[in-house]
């Protein structure tokens, strides 16, 4: 499920304005040690003093901090580089020693995603069973103006529109048309779905596996009935060609994109 950043910290000082933690890792600095990025959008209060970062290996159970960091925005924390998943989340402090209340919370294993305004073609990797539409994304309803799914050649909508279904429920498996009116950050754990069915001819679906994979790995089992993969990021399209892979600019797939898959035949995309 996706998690909306929060809005408001400590209730009598400072709103961030507020948080895209983007994490960014891997960068190897010494051969126990993994580098873990954290960035955030600055406060605007005229009487902060700085931020403090905090991480640990349980949700909401930090036993590290990084002290006072001053005014940066961007905080690297060594970690161990092992296969544990670290959760990182900061706060505010104020020149009166106030300090604000934790932050949203983001972690090593998961996925940021930028909404941007107007559309965005994703998906939800992080469930493994139907979840409605208001559940999944209750945090950030009012930023949508609506979402629309295909499946067996009829676009449903949400909220519904005339002429087309109904779409109420999303489904694990489903690729989705955001049309939003703001932007927005979300994050999401992704999680492995194990199988796809893919009807003959057009299918909006999302990548099944919780780590990003080269398109021919990703489809090798499928690949010979495979007419074309489409996807639309950062505002441009990408396209999977399979009698022309090397020139095709989509080369990997992803968790958190939604992907058009045109097939054959009907089948079952299994990893």
């Amino acid at each position: 499920m996706y998690l909306k950043k929060s809005d408001r910290l400590f209730s009598t000082f400072l709103t961030f304005a507020f948080f895209f933690l983007l994490i960014l890792f891997s960068f190897k600095v010494y051969a126990i040690d993994r580098e873990v990025t954290l960035t955030w959008e600055a406060n605007s209060e005229p009487d902060l003093s700085h931020y403090i970062v905090y991480w640990g290996v349980e949700p909401g159970v930090y036993t590290y901090n990084s002290g006072n960091i001053g005014l940066v925005i961007e905080y690297i924390a060594r970690i161990p580089d092992d296969d544990q998943i670290y959760f990182f989340a900061v706060t505010a402090v104020d020149t009166s020693g106030l300090e604000s209340d934790f932050s949203n919370e983001v972690n090593t294993g998961s996925v940021v995603f930028s909404l941007k305004s107007g559309w965005n073609l994703i998906s939800i990797p992080d469930i493994s069973e139907n979840i409605s539409v208001v559940e999944a994304f209750g945090p950030i309803m009012s930023s949508i103006i609506n979402i629309w799914s295909y499946e067996n050649g009829t676009l449903r909508a949400y909220p519904s529109y005339p002429g087309y279904g109904t779409f109420t429920v999303i489904k694990p498996w489903q690729g989705l048309w955001l049309n939003m009116r703001n932007s927005e950050t979300i994050a999401f754990m992704p999680k492995t779905f194990n199988s796809i069915y893919l009807a003959k001819g057009w299918n909006l679906v999302r990548f099944a596996l919780p780590e990003s994979q080269d398109i021919h790995d990703a489809i090798s089992k499928i690949h010979g009935n495979i007419i074309s993969i489409w996807t639309y990021q950062e505002g441009r399209w990408l396209v999977y060609d399979p009698l022309n892979p090397y020139l095709s600019d989509l080369q990997k797939m992803d968790p958190g994109p939604g992907y058009w898959i045109n097939v054959k035949n009907a089948c079952v995309w299994t990893h």
